[in-house]
């Protein structure tokens, strides 16, 4: 497979390689940021498909800390790439994507690896305490919204987001509204693969 048609991430040393999305996926990340740009406005930014390395330190003192930042690099423990992640610490961006801690991750899911968004991926945000993750699932046109509690996630709501809007769990008004999107309706026998 060529490099542009794949997303790597790394956790634990291990590669996870996604396929480029489908039309579903892109319209409903486009949709989402769409509406979550808007609603931060500048206080926060909001970024689609950056390069996240979570750690729990400082960000400021991994990056005066040159071995402290070419191990995090380096070590491949926990490189994401978020569909879309909000950071409000202008000081988290540097020259090769955002460090620490979003305030905000969204995973749209895709048929052939939904189990890295839902189960990975999620575990990965819980341990290092991204407050709030939302994933977003084509397939069952929900939105399922998590927040952390007592360093667990809990799930806050599901929003059928063709019917209701989605509320967060950690922005008291922040309410996303993606009742109108223009979604590709898949039949039994679209299964052939272009």
């Amino acid at each position: 497979m060529e490099n542009n048609l794949i997303k790597e991430e790394w956790i634990n040393g291990n590669i996870m390689m996604s396929p480029r999305p489908q039309y579903n996926h892109i319209e409903i990340n486009g949709e989402l940021y769409s509406n979550l740009k808007n609603y931060f406005n500048g206080k926060c930014k909001v970024v689609m498909e950056g390069s996240l390395f979570l750690t729990k330190d400082n960000p400021n003192d991994v990056k005066r800390d040159l071995n402290k930042l070419k191990e995090l690099i380096s070590g491949k423990g926990a490189e994401l790439v978020p569909d879309i992640a909000v950071y409000c610490d202008k000081q988290q961006i540097f020259k090769r994507g955002f460090l620490g801690v979003p305030q905000l991750v969204v995973e749209v899911l895709s048929p052939s690896n939904s189990e890295d968004d839902t189960i990975k991926k999620k575990d990965i945000y819980e341990k290092f305490g991204v407050p709030e993750y939302w994933i977003a699932s084509p397939m069952s046109k929900i939105v399922y919204v998590y927040n952390l509690e007592d360093g667990r996630y809990n799930l806050a709501g599901e929003y059928k987001f063709l019917e209701q809007d989605i509320k967060s769990s950690r922005f008291d008004d922040l309410v996303v509204d993606i009742k109108n999107i223009d979604l590709f309706e898949c039949n039994e026998d679209d299964d052939i693969i272009f």
